[in-house]
């Protein structure tokens, strides 16, 4: 994802990029996900403002994972807009600290600039804590272990009042606030 400065004319270069299960799970990797079946692209374009780049587009698709409640499979949709000067510095020049405001500037020396971290930021950025395979997903019952959307589980019922069997729960309450 790399791109020559020299390349990108006065009317920008139009990008329609793929982000391929290499790309995640090289620069991703502890997200355990893959591109959904439709993939992800990075849609938009590059453009030229003197000796520094912008760009300008949206990051869509989806991410496969595991559901954090049931450990079915989740799809995490992508649908993001992406926007960052590329600052020029020179060669050997330290790159200067960022500014509070300064999110969406990145810095590249020479006449080549990588959309590779500014993309995987993005990824990681919309990729939540905790994804789900539905917001109603009743996950893994703690009792039996048995997914819960597949089967109605009654475990609880059977078992009682779980915080009850549990000399910590009783105690704390009884706790006064």
């Amino acid at each position: 994802m790399r791109f020559k400065s020299k390349e990108i004319g006065e009317e920008g270069l139009p990008l329609n990029l793929p982000v391929s299960a290499a790309f995640v799970a090289e620069h991703c990797p502890h997200l355990g996900a893959v591109p959904g079946p439709k993939g992800i692209f990075v849609r938009g374009q590059l453009l030229r403002t003197g000796d520094d780049l912008y760009l300008r587009g949206r990051l869509q698709g989806s991410l496969q994972t595991t559901c954090a409640r049931c450990l079915e499979k989740a799809v995490v949709g992508l649908d993001f807009p992406l926007s960052v000067s590329f600052v020029a510095r020179a060669e050997g020049e330290p790159e200067p600290e960022p500014e509070e405001d300064d999110v969406d500037v990145a810095f590249f020396t020479g006449d080549e600039v990588d959309l590779g971290p500014e993309i995987r930021d993005q990824i990681l950025l919309a990729f939540p804590i905790n994804p789900v395979c539905a917001l109603d997903c009743g996950g893994i019952c703690p009792v039996c272990g048995g997914n819960r959307n597949q089967i109605p589980c009654s475990c609880v019922a059977e078992q009682g009042d779980v915080l009850t069997a549990n000399p910590l729960a009783t105690a704390l309450r009884k706790l006064k606030m």
